[in-house]
């Protein structure tokens, strides 16, 4: 093992496009990220967040969260190790990290594997084949989100996801409902233009014919906002997926951030075990949607976030989302 003061250019540079790669919600990709005096900051871009559907801004902390899990991954992949300042100023809330990295070391073939599991990995909004996923896949899914006052839990007995379904029916006829909400979902899809570098593109939408609902027993966004979706749903499957929900003890912005976290270390994980996974984010949106959530399910805790996995389909992965230029992201000083 070697031991150098600051990480090179390059280094930094790698870390930020690991974390530029984290899911978001809508694809906003609120964050922006400063490097100064060896430590790489990451802050809030409160100009990104979607007023009807994050009215408190969670879900931006959440969106920092993943995205500082993968930019050290990057960090680890790169040789390095790092420690973490989170929410480190209460007079700047904005500022969601200090990543410090402190010295060299061999990267070790697991933190290769989820690297690049890490670069494959992406959101998949199509039906998962009905295939069960075995236990011990759900226990190595549950362990990794395990860190602190944040854990998940499996959703598998059936008066549960009963329970699920009809709260995911409810938060989508409020969200629905919402006038504001429509417009703001119809502004981050990208259509015609492929290429956007942020939001969703209608390539990465499921086309659900008119007549012939999707086969899943609990509901997932429909993204069909005033455009089509370029993803045809040739085949009927009866969806049976894994539903993970993140919790926290607290409910405070730091245990929002490593909720944010674990949720990215989740969708890797899935990643490197074959998985596909996406965000169901309907019933932990808005504040009172979210507490109906946690009453109706007799939840002591926090939900944070709810993820869909299954066996994805054969043939064609997801097609890439786009990612704003790390020259309108990362700032150097110094």
């Amino acid at each position: 093992m070697t031991e150098t003061h600051a990480p090179a250019r390059s280094d930094v540079e790698r870390a930020v496009r690991f974390g530029v790669r984290a899911p978001s919600i809508h694809n906003t990709q609120p964050w922006r990220w400063l490097y100064r005096d060896g430590v790489l900051e990451l802050h809030a871009d409160r100009t990104r967040q979607l007023p009807a559907l994050d009215p408190d801004g969670r879900a931006v902390v959440l969106s920092c969260g993943a995205a500082l899990e993968l930019a050290r991954l990057g960090f680890a992949a790169a040789g390095w190790r790092t420690e973490v300042d989170r929410m480190p100023d209460p007079a700047r809330p904005d500022l969601m990290a200090r990543i410090r990295p402190v010295g060299r070391s061999d990267v070790d073939p697991a933190t290769v594997e989820r690297a690049e599991a890490a670069e494959r990995r992406r959101t998949d909004r199509r039906p998962f084949r009905p295939e069960p996923i075995p236990a011990e896949t759900v226990n190595a899914l549950l362990a990794v989100a395990v860190e602190r006052d944040v854990y998940a839990y499996a959703v598998q007995r059936a008066e549960e996801k009963l329970d699920l379904a009809v709260v995911f029916s409810w938060a989508d006829s409020v969200e629905l409902s919402d006038p504001a909400y429509r417009a703001e979902l119809a502004h981050w899809m990208r259509y015609p233009d492929a290429n956007a570098p942020d939001g969703v593109p209608a390539s990465a939408v499921p086309h659900v014919a008119a007549g012939e609902p999707r086969h899943t027993d609990v509901p997932v966004r429909d993204f069909e906002a005033g455009i089509t979706g370029g993803q045809d749903l040739t085949e009927v499957i009866d969806e049976r997926p894994l539903y993970l929900v993140v919790f926290t003890i607290t409910d405070d912005p730091k245990a929002r951030l490593l909720a944010g976290e674990a949720y990215a270390r989740i969708s890797v994980e899935a990643e490197r075990l074959g998985l596909a996974s996406s965000a169901m984010t309907q019933a932990v949106d808005l504040p009172a949607v979210r507490e109906r959530f946690r009453a109706l399910m007799d939840w002591p805790d926090h939900p944070q976030m709810v993820l869909r996995l299954g066996r994805p389909q054969p043939g064609a992965t997801p097609p890439p989302t786009g990612r704003r230029p790390l020259s309108a992201v990362l700032q150097y000083e110094g």
